[in-house]
């Protein structure tokens, strides 16, 4: 696993902004994200988000999210994140230590024990960017994290794979370009500890701003169904002009 950076990337600073989410390049939901200071110079999170109203009526979904982590993703930190789908509410609640996570992931009607995983160096999604964007970033770095998103763990191979200007928000931004490739990490039975094949995920590229700030700009995923992507659409305060 990729070890914490012996002199970190500047912490980043507290920003709000509106993701757009889609799949072969139509628009089909929004997220709004809010990240600012917490206690004891951490990193809070909130997300909004869910499908616009014609991808509603097909898919029922809304999530809001809210974590908690070192500046540079260090633990101990949590996410809490409730779910609306068809089924009903979904909640997914996990708390970070050193090494290791415990969670649960239930639907409201039901009734569910915390389970305990062992892995070294777990975060969640928002630990994880901060952890990433702490790094160097130096062309051809490679990083290895073990990612627990909401009711299992992923192995995420990260490689910076240069430089890019990108169009956002109809500017021109700098930004770094990492290529990710993701495994399942099996936590019971008798294969507990092995690498499985990703079911769904087939390649990705994800953008982050070349800056003081490094903001995720854009995330491209390769799935069964096709190519899904997220893109910001709005920041405050805004990126500065070239």
């Amino acid at each position: 696993m990729t070890v914490p950076a012996i002199h970190p990337f500047p912490k980043i600073e507290p920003f709000e902004a509106t993701y757009q989410f889609g799949w072969e390049g139509l628009s089909a939901g929004s997220a709004a994200v809010r990240l600012n200071k917490g206690e004891h110079g951490s990193r809070t999170i909130t997300a909004t988000g869910g499908p616009n109203m014609l991808i509603r009526k097909l898919w029922e979904y809304q999530a809001n999210y809210f974590g908690e982590a070192g500046p540079n993703g260090e633990v101990p930190s949590w996410f809490h994140m409730d779910e609306k789908i068809s089924k009903g509410d979904l909640l997914s609640v996990a708390r970070f230590d050193q090494d290791s996570v415990f969670a649960c992931h239930r639907l409201l009607s039901e009734s569910k024990h915390w389970e305990q995983a062992a892995l070294p160096g777990v975060r969640d999604l928002f630990a994880a960017m901060l952890f990433v964007r702490s790094q160097p970033l130096m062309d051809g770095d490679r990083l290895r994290l073990s990612v627990f998103p909401d009711q299992g763990p992923y192995l995420v191979d990260l490689k910076v794979m240069g430089r890019d200007m990108v169009t956002i928000m109809g500017s021109q931004v700098k930004a770094i370009r990492f290529s990710v490739s993701i495994q399942s990490i099996q936590t019971h039975g008798h294969k507990m500890g092995s690498l499985e094949p990703h079911k769904k995920f087939r390649s990705g590229r994800v953008w982050m701003s070349d800056d003081e700030r490094r903001i995720p700009l854009r995330a491209e995923v390769d799935v069964f169904i096709g190519a899904v992507f997220g893109e910001i659409t709005k920041l405050t305060p805004p990126f500065a002009r070239l």
